[in-house]
């Protein structure tokens, strides 16, 4: 085992092992079913549980017999958003999107028969003598692409935005489909020739909305139908569980038409012992028969035996990537050492720094969007890897209370406009934590990157993915064999995290609340609560400890102020030129303040609240205007040296506007730095146009 190459049993992608699986393929009874019987039309499983393995040894096997013709499609995730395009008119509607797709998908199977047929020597005469067929044979070959694409270039002309369920009940004969499909049906019975049609990584571009779950039920019908009309043709779909489960759930007729067709992979302890004898045998050449001897042979202690096997699978989810990942690093581990088996110490090690590996691979791809996930996920390091949602909220809470000031803008924003609960649906987004389904009876882990559907009760249980355990030090660092199957596990193929879509909702709502609120004094005190909350949103990053009312009773009563930071452009600027260390807000819940509300902000401005101020009124215009608050502006700088600027509601609102995107986190750094440039500019030098008294 020494000078061992790194995976040495094999690359966890089946596209590029192609040695291990020509040389240790394991047939399991789920190939048997496939390669004897055309009962099942759909194979569904979840990540690493060999899908691509079976479909390309299904190619290989087929693919040997001259009289079984084998067309492969594997579409590419732009081919797939390119299709999407299409059937923009049925965004709303699963079941316009289903039945189109339905039928696109039951004419690109047959025209690509049909374009095989035409295009071998020995039977293109076949097709000569129809008309209808060749026609459609040459606007097929006419377009440039592969399936997919040359569907949409056909399709479009016939999908109409104006009357998408006109359109839909036109396609059929738009397309000649009942021709096409007898013609074809009675081509593959003559040419004595029998068509496979194998379709993997259906993943690739899938959303989980009408149209994405609409195209994939349409492929599944489609297929179900021709493998039922005709013994020569026999369709075969590979999809990801999680895709499956949405087309289960969207679809009403999916118990009569669908369920009985699906074969799901599943592996137990036994076989997945076999497929690790199997490729120890192909690497490490050994010429023993007996499975659990091979494993013997190449382990030693505390792993030997079936006991021994059974706890090396305590750190995967019973899937073979999952195995071969950890087997690989064991291995690759002794051979570092000049060993010639594995032992306990090598799995530990190797489970370590994949757990630590995803951990950071996780942090990697979500900091962008997610800037808080690092510190937020480490804050469950050393506990428990199930608890309470109560218990994780106070976690975090905890966790944010204690944050530095030191800590990036990003973060410190991300934090305080999500707060805990938030945090705990971005984090469940990402695949970092599941929640336990009563009904199910197993913990369900986000596969979409979207929200949960339903907020987290205080009393439900979260679990921390298995795959972060050893790198989070929890208390526990293996799964049993019985949880491992209560897991539901697709959260990696997400494109996107969820912490956007939180993050504007919240942003959202705080700006539709200002429109709900009473202008005048009725409304002052929401008004009050609401620009507490705003500012809060929008200076998140630039100012700490923004409270309502800080000094109580008090004559001089002060709304709102914020103690600042001094950390960006903007605010290290007020501190240096006006002296500000507390930062003042006065709320007026109307448009135009007077003399009075002027003179009261301005007697505010002493000591550490420096020499500038801020007004938020109810006015929709944050520029001054001559007549008005401009010439209180000017005397109380004039009179006083203060600068009071006013930030009208609308103002605020719009500056939440720029936070909807975690990228631009100083967009509102830079908008009211430009503000204040115009009040330096433009206003405090203007000639004040108020008559004086004589």
């Amino acid at each position: 085992m020494t000078n061992l190459k790194a995976n040495a049993l094999g690359d966890t992608t089946a596209e590029n092992d192609k040695k291990m699986l020509t040389e240790a393929f394991v047939p399991t009874a789920d190939f048997r079913t496939l390669i004897e019987t055309d009962e099942r039309t759909v194979v569904v499983g979840r990540r690493g549980t060999g899908k691509s393995a079976l479909y390309i040894q299904l190619q290989k096997y087929w693919s040997d017999d001259k009289k079984i013709v084998v067309l492969c499609f594997s579409p590419e995730d732009t081919e797939i958003i390119g299709f999407r395009s299409l059937l923009k008119p049925f965004s709303t509607s699963f079941n316009l999107a289903r039945a189109s797709t339905r039928l696109l998908w039951r004419y690109a199977m047959l025209m690509e028969i049909a374009a095989y047929i035409r295009g071998n020597y020995k039977l293109a005469h076949l097709v000569e003598g129809d008309e209808t067929l060749r026609e459609h044979l040459q606007r097929w070959g006419n377009v440039k692409g592969n399936l997919l694409t040359k569907c949409r270039h056909i399709a479009k002309t016939f999908l109409s935005s104006a009357s998408p369920e006109e359109a839909v009940g036109d396609l059929p004969i738009n397309l000649d489909l009942n021709h096409i499909e007898n013609k074809v049906l009675s081509l593959t019975s003559t040419s004595e020739r029998r068509f496979v049609l194998l379709m993997d990584r259906l993943d690739e571009g899938y959303e989980p909305d009408e149209i994405g779950i609409g195209i994939i039920t349409g492929l599944v019908y489609a297929s179900i139908e021709l493998n039922k009309r005709s013994e020569k043709i026999r369709p075969i779909i590979f999809l990801r569980d999680n895709i499956y489960r949405a087309v289960a759930k969207e679809d009403p007729d999916y118990s009569r038409n669908i369920e009985g067709q699906v074969i799901r992979l599943h592996w137990d302890w036994a076989q997945l012992l076999l497929l690790a004898a199997s490729r120890m045998r192909v690497c490490f050449g050994l010429d023993v028969e007996k499975d659990q001897r091979i494993w013997d042979r190449c382990t030693a202690g505390e792993l030997q035996g079936r006991d021994g096997f059974k706890h090396c699978l305590q750190f995967t989810l019973y899937r073979p990537r999952d195995l071969l990942s950890l087997l690989n690093e064991a291995f690759y581990s002794a051979s570092r050492q000049s060993r010639s088996t594995a032992v306990f110490s090598d799995l530990e090690f190797a489970a370590k720094s994949i757990s630590v590996a995803r951990l950071e691979d996780l942090w990697k791809e979500y900091q962008k969007v997610f800037p808080s996930i690092q510190i937020m996920s480490n804050a469950f390091a050393d506990g428990e890897p199930e608890f309470e949602v109560g218990t994780a909220t106070q976690t975090l809470s905890s966790v944010i209370e204690k944050l530095s000031e030191n800590e990036s803008q990003a973060i410190l924003r991300d934090v305080r406009l999500l707060e805990p609960s938030g945090i705990l649906q971005g984090l469940y987004s990402v695949g970092f934590l599941g929640v336990h389904e009563v009904t199910a009876g197993a913990f369900t882990f986000c596969h979409d990157g979207r929200t949960p559907d339903v907020a987290f009760e205080n009393r439900a249980r979260l679990l921390i993915h298995p795959c972060y355990w050893l790198g989070l030090n929890l208390s526990r660092n293996a799964l049993m064999p019985e949880e491992a199957e209560e897991i539901t596990d697709e959260y990696d193929i997400k494109v996107q995290s969820a912490t956007p879509e939180i993050r504007n909702t919240r942003i959202g709502q705080t700006i539709t609340q200002l429109d709900k609120i009473a202008i005048g004094a009725e409304g002052q005190r929401e008004f009050e609560l609401w620009c507490l909350d705003a500012l809060r949103i929008a200076f998140a990053a630039h100012l700490t400890n923004i409270q309502s009312h800080p000094n109580g009773a008090a004559v001089q009563r002060r709304d709102i102020v914020g103690r600042n930071r001094e950390e960006s452009e903007f605010w290290c600027r007020v501190k240096s030129d006006y002296k500000v260390r507390q930062a003042i807000f006065e709320v007026k819940n109307y448009a135009e303040p007077g003399a009075t509300e002027y003179r009261q902000l301005q007697s505010y401005l002493t000591g550490t609240y420096g020499t500038l101020g801020f007004m938020i009124t109810r006015d929709t215009d944050e520029h001054l205007h001559s007549g008005k608050d401009l010439d209180w502006i000017k005397e109380m700088h004039q009179s006083h040296g203060v600068v009071l600027i006013k930030l009208p509601a609308k103002y605020i609102c719009k500056l939440l506007q720029k936070l909807r995107s975690p990228d631009k986190h100083d967009a509102v750094d830079q908008q009211i730095s430009i503000l204040l440039d115009t009040y330096e500019r433009n206003y405090l030098g203007i000639k004040s146009t108020r008559s004086k008294k004589r």
